[in-house]
């Protein structure tokens, strides 16, 4: 099976696509290059390699050979691009990206490793119930960019939706109250058109932590070309569109039903009663989209980051310190009795 590398067409040292300089940089004679003169006939013959066989496992994980330095490149069924453990050579397994798993388009990475271990310390940052030393540089295990594989789908839908609703009006005649309420039945309907809605179709990535770093600028999105994955990891997608519309459909559902429920306003309460959506989605596109992996390890626990590639939006969940949080507890009880008797003091 082809593993692809990149070369310098000046040194022959690996190059690796830099989301700076939105170039193809060689560390070693400090070249640069763009895509067009990569995507000569001499650079796109790669070099070759052949699949060396398969480990007898559960995962099938799956062997080739480095053609820098002829180590063991190990790999699961989906890693579509890797480094060699040994030499560090960006390796493309080019047949993982042939057929059906060859994407559309992709948006090169924008952000770069540093950026993403500064937002994960401005994300630490004036964070009081942290405990002491998360945030520290040794605590972040694994930083990886890795283009994941999502399916971008546009969709026409129609939308009706009915509800029950109150408005209610009180006066008063100086004797008695007087509470009137008015009962409304509502009716809204409405046509909308949907825009590359993206559902990773990865199974190893957590669904709602790739929702949470949205929205991609599909601006950004270019023609694929293996050469922008050189430098970075890669998956083929192991999820088809199929699978992942009924995700995607709920998503446009209560799009749909919240912009139609936007409509009715003016009244004490609202009681949706019906609702109906008519989904007419196009072909979807399959894009690789980057995406930054930070694992930060704290009291055996691993606790695990995402940062869009392009934006730099950075989610995840930050461990609680318990003795801090006591101490906070502890503080705004005392902090309360001291007012509460001084206000006894004084009145």
């Amino acid at each position: 099976m082809e593993v692809k590398t990149y070369q310098c067409p000046k040194c022959g040292a690996p190059l690796k696509f830099s989301s700076e300089s939105q170039r193809w940089d060689c560390e070693f004679c400090l070249s640069s290059f763009l895509l067009g003169d990569l995507e000569e006939p001499r650079s796109e013959a790669g070099f070759q390699a052949e699949e060396t066989g398969e480990i007898p496992d559960p995962g099938r994980l799956r062997v080739y050979s480095c053609p820098q330095c002829g180590a063991e490149i190990v790999t699961d069924t989906t890693t579509a691009a890797t480094f060699c453990v040994f030499c560090q050579n960006p390796a493309i397994l080019a047949k993982q990206l042939e057929g059906s798993f060859r994407p559309n388009k992709v948006i090169p990475f924008r952000k770069k490793k540093e950026e993403a271990v500064a937002a994960f310390l401005r994300l630490c940052r004036h964070k009081p119930l942290l405990p002491r030393g998360f945030a520290a540089p040794d605590r972040l295990e694994k930083i990886t960019g890795v283009y994941l594989p999502f399916w971008l789908y546009d969709c026409d839908a129609g939308a009706q939706l009915g509800a029950s609703a109150q408005r209610v009006t009180s006066w008063s005649d100086g004797k008695y109250r007087y509470t009137k309420t008015d009962h409304y039945h509502l009716a809204r309907s409405g046509q909308m058109q949907f825009y590359r809605v993206p559902a990773d179709g990865s199974s190893k990535m957590d669904d709602s932590m790739m929702d949470s770093i949205e929205p991609y600028d599909y601006n950004g999105l270019c023609d694929f070309s293996m050469a922008y994955l050189s430098g970075y990891l890669a998956e083929r997608y192991d999820v088809d569109d199929a699978a992942c519309y009924a995700r995607v459909a709920e998503r446009m559902k209560q799009s749909c039903e919240d912009v139609l429920r936007d409509t009715m306003t003016g009244f004490a309460s609202v009681q949706v009663t019906h609702r109906n959506f008519n989904l007419h989605p196009r072909k979807a596109v399959y894009a690789l989209l980057p995406v930054w992996l930070l694992v930060s390890h704290y009291n055996g626990k691993d606790y695990h980051f995402a940062m869009n590639g392009q934006t730099g939006k950075l989610i995840g969940t930050l461990p609680v310190s318990k003795k801090r949080a006591f101490g906070w507890f502890f503080g705004l009880l005392v902090g309360i009795a001291a007012l509460l008797y001084i206000g006894g003091m004084l009145f």
